[in-house]
């Protein structure tokens, strides 16, 4: 099963475009939230949601790492979406 599709809303787009232009020297790293739904012709589809951006706690060129904190946020904010997704779904 490989992923045939990706689709994220335009608030994501938007949100990945602008931290990629902000730090256009630099690499960067984030998080996309979402799901994988699978069709029954085999495809399968990754359903993005959120996109969390996120700072860079080192500086250095060759590096590009993120805080714990901001990891363990992410995280949470990933399941508490996802237990609001299944609640609404």
């Amino acid at each position: 099963m490989s992923l045939t599709a990706v689709k994220m809303t335009e608030e994501v787009w938007l949100t990945c475009l602008t931290h990629a232009l902000s730090t256009e020297t630099e690499e960067i790293m984030g998080l996309l939230l979402g799901d994988i739904q699978p069709s029954k012709n085999g495809s399968v589809t990754a359903l993005i949601w959120c996109a969390l951006p996120q700072p860079r706690s080192d500086r250095r060129k060759d590096r590009v790492e993120t805080n714990p904190e901001q990891l363990t946020a992410a995280s949470a904010h990933a399941e508490i979406s996802f237990y609001i997704i299944m609640y609404i779904t």
